[in-house]
Order: structure tokens, then sequence, then C-alpha cells
């Protein structure tokens, strides 16, 4: 029959061992075990960026709507609560197009509309194109 005694006697003999291991025995290998950790995050972020770049690359305009057909499309995705995408005219310094905008038009400020999802307040005549 094991008793309470036996087992705290067993727990001290190993918590003994323990420690004599992690003092004598143990060599922790400092930063080397971390540079696993940052060359995986770091592949990771490198993989996420080209991958970003690519898609930036490879986008292109979408057809050109009339600034009336534009509103039409908003006002109605307005009224019936539906998602949008928009794609404005601008391009950046390197050439590469507009990203793709998503979200529900939440209303209309002047000429400007506000989409759920972004910070961002778009003008209607910056629009090129709405889905």
């Amino acid at each position: 029959m094991v008793t309470l005694m036996d087992n705290q006697d067993e727990l001290h003999y190993k918590l003994i061992n323990a420690a004599r291991f992690f003092q004598n025995d143990y060599q922790d290998r400092g930063m080397v075990k971390w540079q696993g950790y940052f060359l995986s995050d770091h592949t990771e972020d490198v993989g996420k960026y080209s991958k970003n770049r690519m898609d930036n690359r490879m986008r292109e305009d979408h057809e050109e709507m009339s600034e009336e057909s534009i509103s039409q499309h908003l006002m109605q995705a307005f009224d019936q609560q539906f998602s949008v995408t928009i794609q404005l005219r601008n391009h950046n310094a390197e050439g590469i197009v507009s990203p793709l905008y998503h979200g529900k038009v939440l209303g209309f400020q002047d000429n400007n509309v506000v989409l759920a999802n972004n910070i961002k307040v778009f003008s209607l005549s910056d629009i090129l194109y709405v889905e």
C-alpha cells in the first residue's frame, strides 16, 4: 500500500533530480532556439508581401462607368443593403491600379459615398467602377 509519505518522498526525489539536471547537464542554446521562430515569421511576412505585390501588379482597371450609372448602382445598394465593390480612378506613383474596396453603402455625404469597413470616404468623381 502506497502512503502519502511515499508519494511526497517520490516527488521530492524527482524535484531534486530535476534541479540537478538543470544545474549540471542542461545547456540552454540561448538565441539559437529563437532564431527558428524569427526565421519562420520572417518567411511568412515575405510570402505575404510578395503575394500582395504580385496581386497589385496583376490588377487591372475595370471598364469605366458613367457617373450616373455609378450613382444609380450605389443608391440601389444603399436601398437594398447589399455589398458593393468599388475601384477608384487613381493610380499610385508606380502606376499600380487602385485596389478594390468592398462594403455596404452606409450613406452619402455631399458628393461622397461612405462604405462600411472603410475609414475612407470616396468621392463619386473618383470612382471608376462599381459592382
